[in-house]
């Protein structure tokens, strides 16, 4: 009878286990005998990739600018110097147009179609009779406009001057900012204005506009505590 309640205690200990459960065997004796369950399975293995550090970025955002572009023209370029430009390349491009006869002040360039595309590296018109117009596309002596676009550098931050004159009218912009305006019909007269850059490449804008054939004057100047140079363009 001992063995037979000693195998079915085995039979119940040995389910039991299997099961996970917790069983206390009882035999003749008066103290129980107890079974510890099994121990708990490892955790499972999470896959963790560390991160890593993103690298510091060498150039200041400041001097990460877009590239700046052009916008595209079908404008025959002058086959001749004149005295805004020449026909073969510079770090400024003008695109000349034909304006409104009584003009009093730069127009509106929205929707007027250029006539001719000219460069130059500088703006340094001194006054002058203007009557050799545009070689290569038209011989318009007077009620003309041009917008130059391009890039100047500076080697340091900080406060420029920049001295704008013009005959006629002419505004002078950087980064889309006006700097200078020196608009309307006049002699050849002189305007200045400041303006805070950073060290590297900014981007210029001038319009100019002639309004009766006769004398014609465009400069552009730049400097700090009023010692002045001309503005030179980069390709």
């Amino acid at each position: 009878m001992v063995r037979t309640s000693s195998r079915i205690a085995s039979c119940v200990l040995a389910a039991s286990l299997l099961g996970g459960c917790h069983v206390t065997i009882q035999s003749g004796s008066d103290t129980p005998a107890e079974t510890s369950p099994p121990p708990p399975p490892p955790p499972a293995k999470t896959s963790s990739r560390a991160r890593k550090p993103a690298k510091p970025d060498p150039e200041p955002a400041r001097r990460r600018q877009p590239k700046w572009r052009l916008p595209a023209s079908n404008a025959p370029r002058i086959n001749a110097p004149n005295a805004f430009g020449n026909g073969e390349g510079g770090a400024f491009r003008g695109l000349a147009y034909v304006i409104p006869e009584g003009s009093k002040k730069l127009p509106s360039f929205d929707g007027l179609v250029p006539f001719a595309m000219l460069f130059t590296d500088k703006f340094e018109v001194r006054s002058q009779e203007f009557s050799s117009g545009f070689p290569g596309a038209l011989m318009q002596n007077d009620w003309f406009a041009i917008r130059f676009e391009g890039e100047f550098t500076v080697p340091k931050d900080g406060e420029y001057q920049l001295r704008l004159t013009s005959d006629d009218g002419a505004i002078l912009y950087v980064d889309d900012k006006r700097v200078v305006a020196n608009d309307g019909v006049h002699n050849a007269k002189t305007e200045d204005g400041e303006v805070q850059l950073t060290e590297g490449t900014h981007r210029l804008r001038l319009d100019y506009f002639q309004a009766q054939r006769g004398q014609v004057a465009l400069m552009v100047q730049i400097g700090q505590k009023n010692k002045f140079e001309p503005l030179v363009g980069v390709r």
